[in-house]
């Protein structure tokens, strides 16, 4: 009897590559990026520009599918199910909706259902297309992946799956990866002794109980500024940022700073040199940048809804909806001179690195494959 294990060949939906670098490209990039290392495991990412993929991945180990159709309907309908039977691939990855025909077994990365949860941070049009498209996609997905024990709860009790059957494979960082870049943020943006917040703007984000708090509690009289970076081109991002705008008077306007489009170098300086980053969020699958911030030797104040309540290594963990509570815990933080931040970062390390999550990804494959 051969001892040689058969190769795996995983087909991965790489399109998120062709727009922007968001949350799900994060997890697919940082997943992937530590899958390769695994000698068994044949890889082949599939998008439109596959230029732009060799870039991202330039390790030679992988390869690399071009796709032609720009509907989404076209591609699950038709051009995945073609590229499937003919590259004959074990399994093909996707994140929450697999094609309608099926030629080999599906993986799915359902990040989260806040959707259904969290109704009215959602237009009705996005719920209901949803709805049924995730339910069914689930049901034929062999292997289903999420990125929190809060998300897995959830899949598994809307959806009437097993949760035995979903597997918790959570957003990361690279050990070693948050290296102070050389850039000075007081020179290069002319930003000094600042409060940061990072993410897109809609209103579960609650950009708005920060920007309160800092007005209420008039830190711009103490010197302090405070930046928020993230996009805000969608009608539900330019919404949430106009009401905000509202907020801000003359006297303040030169303390508050809105960016976007920031590139990774510059990020990570923003994280390093931050007073203090603030996770406000209401509701979250995940919730990647605290982690990112921690890394970076950033204190940070963050929220305890929904998956940050597994943050429990952070210092200061609040209530949102609690506004009190939320602009005490901020004065704290900026008055900490005995912040852990070795120990943050040693935990985050032992939990949420990469390495650790593809190997226990590559087990479940394997596993699932003898």
């Amino acid at each position: 009897m051969s001892l040689i294990q058969k190769r795996i060949k995983i087909l991965l939906d790489a399109h998120i590559f062709d727009h922007s670098f968001q949350g799900t490209a994060t997890y697919m990039y940082g997943l992937y990026s530590a899958l390769v290392e695994f000698e068994r495991l044949d890889i082949f990412l599939c998008a439109h520009n596959i230029d732009h993929l060799k870039m991202l991945f330039p390790d030679p180990r992988f390869n690399f599918v071009k796709l032609n159709s720009a509907s989404r309907m076209k591609r699950l309908f038709t051009e995945y199910p073609k590229l499937i039977k003919e590259g004959q691939y074990d399994y093909a990855h996707f994140q929450y909706i697999v094609p309608f025909v099926k030629n080999c077994k599906f993986i799915n990365t359902i990040h989260d259902l806040l959707f259904l949860e969290f109704k009215q941070y959602f237009p009705w049009s996005y719920r209901m297309s949803r709805q049924l498209l995730f339910w069914v996609s689930a049901k034929r997905s062999d292997i289903i992946l999420t990125v929190s024990e809060y998300s897995k709860i959830d899949v598994s009790k809307r959806f009437l799956i097993d949760q035995k059957t979903i597997h918790v494979t959570p957003n990361a960082v690279s050990v070693g990866s948050a290296v102070v870049p050389g850039v000075n943020i007081q020179e290069k943006f002319g930003i000094s002794r600042y409060i940061l917040y990072v993410s897109r703007f809609e209103p579960r984000k609650n950009h708005l109980g920060l920007l309160t708090a800092f007005l209420k509690l008039k830190l711009y009289e103490q010197g302090y500024h405070l930046v928020l970076i993230g996009s805000k081109k969608e009608k539900i991002e330019l919404d949430a940022f106009n009401e905000l705008q509202q907020l801000i008077h003359e006297d303040t306007r030169n303390y508050i700073h809105f960016l976007e489009g920031i590139s990774w170098p510059d990020l990570n300086a923003f994280y390093h040199q931050a007073e203090v980053f603030v996770f406000p969020s209401l509701a979250e699958g995940f919730g990647i940048p605290p982690i990112e911030a921690a890394m970076n030797g950033c204190k940070v104040i963050c929220s305890n809804r929904t998956a940050m309540s597994e943050f429990g290594f952070f210092k200061y963990l609040f209530d949102p909806g609690n506004q009190a509570e939320f602009e005490v815990m901020l004065q704290a933080a900026l008055a900490d001179q005995d912040y852990p931040f070795e120990k943050i970062k040693q935990e985050i390390t032992s939990k949420y690195n990469w390495e650790v999550i593809a190997s226990n990804f590559y087990n479940i494959i394997s596993k699932d494959h003898n």
